[in-house]
């Protein structure tokens, strides 16, 4: 049951990741407006959720039929610096899918604020 609180979820599996986020105390923006540097322009980006207060990290959920978006999605958040998970409908049907997803965002936090492990990543492509 959506509240006058929540944003307007696009799925159900949004709600609850966002309702996730609510439970852990992480401030998120909905669909917020991201700025991707890609071949030369610059495009306009809504990831699913977007958390300043980790890095910037985004979890941008994908919907089974575009999965083969996501190394290429991947490549273009890891250019443009900002720490990314990716979240799809069988993701959240693994048990303890919200503890798994709260070890991924401090994960991507301690990488995002470690220069050292950044620079790590970028050198692994």
């Amino acid at each position: 049951m959506l509240t006058e609180l929540d944003p307007p979820y696009e799925t159900r599996d949004e709600l609850r990741i966002g309702r996730m986020l609510d439970q852990y105390g992480i401030p998120f923006f909905y669909r917020q407006p991201t700025i991707i540097y890609n071949e030369g322009k610059n495009d306009i980006w809504k990831p699913s959720f977007t958390m300043y207060s980790y890095g910037g990290a985004v979890i941008d959920y994908i919907a089974e039929a575009d999965k083969e978006q996501i190394p290429q999605r991947q490549k273009l958040y890891r250019y443009n610096q900002i720490p990314a998970i990716f979240l799809g409908p069988k993701d959240l049907h693994e048990p303890n899918w919200d503890e798994q997803l709260y070890e991924k965002l401090q994960q991507e936090y301690r990488k995002a604020f470690d220069p050292k492990r950044y620079m790590l990543a970028l050198c692994e492509e």
